[in-house]
């Protein structure tokens, strides 16, 4: 157990946790120690108090031993735990049954009542836990919302809990950030107003043992230095692996808590930058066709060019179907014996019949050694993506246009270009649609990923890309989700108006 010996005045709740508790046993680990961000926040005697945190740093743990200690040292206390589902509360119960067997018999209490959401001890004080609720009936209470940026009516919970401190007790708020929007955010920040009497405190991955190998130097140097770095340096080998499998701007947001703007780009200009090839230096082959008669064209071009061996015999198609006012956009990638998928062409057809669209994509698929088209199957797109996978035998698919779908789609594609693995054309049109596409958080707490309502452009070469980089690789469905009516309405705009 750590000495408290420099702490003047320490808290009730930190000299019994650091007297009575084995710690080891009560973690089932046997060099468990309290680090020092855990015995801040168990010395911590403030009313209000939020924590922007790194994932998996012991918050929830450390709040489990706080409430155990101050249910033992005050009689008839009342500390409520609020979680993101019923698992996660679940979690803080059986935290707390670990904390208090691995207590002194001296001082270890008697339970009364020891269900899943519930433990009442023998002096009256109770620990309650439950999901994703307001909190009512408790006038003098702890009360403890963990994850509370990722809660769907944060605000309500929010304005629900403080009641509960009216005649005693406190607000511990910690979470990993979630976009810079929603309660979290807003009290944290304060960039909308002033929430005053709160401690903030900020716990980045760098001074978690576990998650860095040397803290001291951390915390002088890792804060000006860039992701990467910081993590090859300081990073153990767990860190490092979750790094190298995580998108980076969702490693900075959940283990740095970088509150992402809900209108910064989803795949930055340096990151573009790292796929583009200057055709003059580097040779990229590729070729770009406007209108029906010009693909048909360029498809002849591109078959040529697999049979003398320029590029490769396999390709990766994705297709987007437009608005009426926009353009139906195809993408083709080369797919090789490596991970690279080179961008090999791009046909734009623009106000084209159902009839012409099909058209195009017959030869695509009877001239290129096409292993996978998908095909936007939104809306009556169905019918073209319906017709296509019939004519060829199952090599081009349609796929819906849901959020979930379109997250997964993003996400693969942003991975890919962090590690430079798309390389594409300088074309000025399709880098901006690239960048134009941003990640929102929803009220509901969803990921959205679309373009800003005043683009003039609604990223169809975009997604394009996505569904090509995604063909590349992927062999079984994805998620078929009920489209929602958000996305319904979304998708009844987009669709050709001949078609409608």
């Amino acid at each position: 157990m750590n000495d408290i010996a420099n702490i003047k005045l320490p808290s009730k709740r930190l000299w019994f946790i650091s007297k009575y508790l084995n710690l080891p046993e009560a973690t089932g680990d046997p060099d468990a120690r309290l680090q020092p961000f855990q015995i801040e926040q168990l010395n911590d005697q403030s009313q209000f108090t939020i924590d922007n945190k790194a994932r998996q740093v012991g918050w929830s743990w450390t709040a489990a031993a706080g409430a155990c200690a101050d249910s033992i040292l005050e009689k008839r206390s009342t500390n409520i735990f609020v979680s993101i589902n019923l698992d996660e509360a679940r979690e803080k119960i059986r935290y707390a049954k670990y904390i208090i067997e691995a207590l002194h018999e001296d001082v270890r209490p008697r339970l009364i009542i020891d269900n899943q959401t519930e433990l009442e001890i023998d002096n009256g004080s109770r620990l309650i836990s439950h999901p994703c609720r307001p909190v009512r009936g408790k006038a003098r209470a702890n009360v403890y919302l963990d994850e509370f940026a990722h809660y769907p009516k944060d605000r309500e919970i929010y304005t629900s809990a403080i009641p509960a401190t009216t005649r005693g007790g406190c607000i511990r708020i910690g979470s990993s950030p979630l976009g810079a929007g929603g309660m979290f955010w807003e009290i944290f920040a304060e960039k909308i107003q002033p929430f005053p009497g709160y401690l903030r405190r900020s716990i980045p991955w760098w001074v978690v043992e576990g998650l860095c190998k040397d803290i001291k130097m951390a915390k002088m140097v890792a804060p000006s230095m860039l992701t990467e770095e910081r993590v090859r340096h300081f990073g153990t080998p767990r860190l490092i692996q979750i790094y190298e499998n995580m998108v980076e701007s969702d490693f900075q947001q959940e283990y740095e808590l970088a509150w992402l703007d809900e209108s910064i780009a989803w795949i930055s200009w340096e990151e573009i930058k790292r796929n583009q090839i200057d055709a003059q230096e580097e040779k990229l082959w590729y070729r770009q066709a406007k209108g029906i008669d010009a693909a048909m064209a360029m498809i002849e071009e591109i078959g040529i060019a697999v049979k003398e061996g320029k590029i490769e015999n396999a390709f990766a198609v994705g297709m987007d179907i437009g608005r009426h006012k926009n353009l139906s956009e195809i993408i083709g990638l080369g797919k090789g014996t490596t991970p690279s998928l080179p961008y090999r062409f791009g046909i734009s057809l623009e106000n084209a019949e159902f009839d012409d669209q099909k058209a195009v994509l017959t030869k695509l698929l009877d001239v290129l050694p096409v292993t996978k088209m998908l095909i936007d199957q939104t809306g009556l797109g169905m019918q073209l993506a319906e017709d296509m996978q019939k004519a060829s035998f199952g090599r081009a698919e349609g796929i819906t246009f849901t959020n979930p779908n379109k997250e997964l789609w993003s996400v693969e594609l942003k991975v890919r270009m962090q590690r430079g693995q798309v390389p594409l054309p300088l074309e000025r049109e399709l880098s901006y649609q690239i960048h134009s596409i941003k990640k929102k958080i929803t009220a509901a707490k969803n990921s959205v990923f679309d373009t800003e309502g005043n683009e003039k452009h609604h990223a169809d070469k975009y997604w394009a890309l996505a569904l090509a980089v995604w063909a590349s690789g992927q062999e079984v469905e994805v998620s078929a989700a009920v489209v929602d009516p958000e996305e319904d309405q979304y998708h009844a705009e987009r669709r050709p108006s001949e078609w409608q």
